[in-house]
């Protein structure tokens, strides 16, 4: 069998009559090419089923083209969410994504980080384990790696951040609850040492306390942030001597396993106790889960942080950049507030 040859950028410069550097440019959308140049050269390339070598061009320009992505659970709609935007961000720049699932694992953070260095990566969009200090973040700055912050920041970082007001974000769906009349509302979920935990519950403790009501820390419950550990945690946090009447989630997943376990009990959400989440995934709004909750931009936040590694590649000695998104408060069915009496 004979092997074909292996087309180079030459071989296809050549066959259109165009420089390679035009065929090179063109390849990585270039908008130093014109479009219709740029669509001939990419149409040729599919037809002799040329294949870019990027590890070549990355020993000459010492950019891979790729950009990590790490958050520390994949399996959060809240993240899935974020990533998508921020990956069709990059996409539509010419970047390709390494995804990495930490797990909240500073080690496997740490194994990531090391592997993008290794491959000469682009960028890094990094949401932080918790416990991740600068000595954990010391590899990126010694080489130099662009990397923007999503959603978790860092004390004394410097870094680029991109997030949501997380305070806020707690303290409207406190104020919601306290405003139907509310006096007893449990603060459940959340990594305790998780910024954005301590952030959220801040919130909650914000409105309690501007309403004029004693905080009451037997009210707030820690746990894991899955619908299944809430929904364990319910029946312990209903048999407290003054049970709560109502529960705000440190997010949706929260929320939902607390309906759930509510729905078990026999009990119904938003008429026997009410309950807020916060984040507004797609499930919030299911017909069966009707959860008030509070709206996060989570694509903006991902196309933000996005834009924000493109203009930190383009310009690396720029001031950092931070962009924090506003929060909505979106009124369902769970806190009561529409059930006919």
């Amino acid at each position: 069998m004979v092997q074909k040859k292996h087309l180079t950028l030459k071989d296809i410069a050549k066959q259109l009559g165009v420089s390679t550097a035009t065929v090179s440019l063109s390849i990585n959308n270039s908008p130093l090419v014109a479009e219709k140049t740029r669509l001939l050269v990419q149409q040729k390339i599919k037809e002799v089923g040329y294949v870019y070598n990027r590890r070549a061009a990355s020993l000459i320009t010492g950019k891979s083209g790729m950009v990590g992505l790490a958050v520390h659970d994949f399996t959060n709609p809240y993240f899935t969410e974020v990533c998508a935007s921020a990956e069709k961000t990059l996409s539509e720049k010419g970047r390709m994504s390494l995804l990495c699932n930490s797990y909240e694992n500073i080690e496997q953070q740490e194994r990531f980080i090391n592997a993008l260095i290794e491959h000469n990566s682009d960028g890094l969009l990094l949401c932080p384990v918790v416990g991740t200090g600068m000595d954990a973040l010391q590899p990126l700055l010694t080489r130099g790696l662009p990397t923007v912050l999503v959603t978790r920041d860092i004390d004394g970082s410097n870094m680029d951040f991109v997030g949501n007001d997380e305070r806020y974000s707690l303290h409207l769906a406190t104020r919601h609850l306290l405003s139907l009349g509310h006096k007893r509302i449990a603060f459940v979920g959340g990594h305790i040492d998780a910024k954005a935990a301590k952030e959220r519950r801040l919130g909650y403790v914000d409105a309690i306390k501007l309403h004029g009501l004693p905080l009451d820390e037997s009210l707030m419950f820690d746990c894991e942030n899955k619908s299944e550990a809430a929904e364990a945690l319910l029946p312990s946090v209903l048999a407290m001597d003054s049970p709560p009447t109502a529960i705000v989630g440190f997010s949706d997943l929260i929320a939902l396993g607390v309906l759930s376990a509510l729905i078990q009990m026999g009990l119904e959400p938003g008429k026997d106790i009410a309950v807020v989440g916060c984040d507004n995934i797609a499930e919030s709004n299911r017909h069966y889960t009707q959860l008030t909750t509070i709206n996060v931009q989570k694509s903006l936040i991902g196309q933000m942080a996005a834009t924000f590694l493109f203009q930190r590649l383009a310009d690396p000695y720029m001031p950092p950049q931070r962009k924090i998104f506003d929060s909505e408060l979106i009124i369902r069915r769970s806190c009561g507030a529409y059930l006919k009496s």
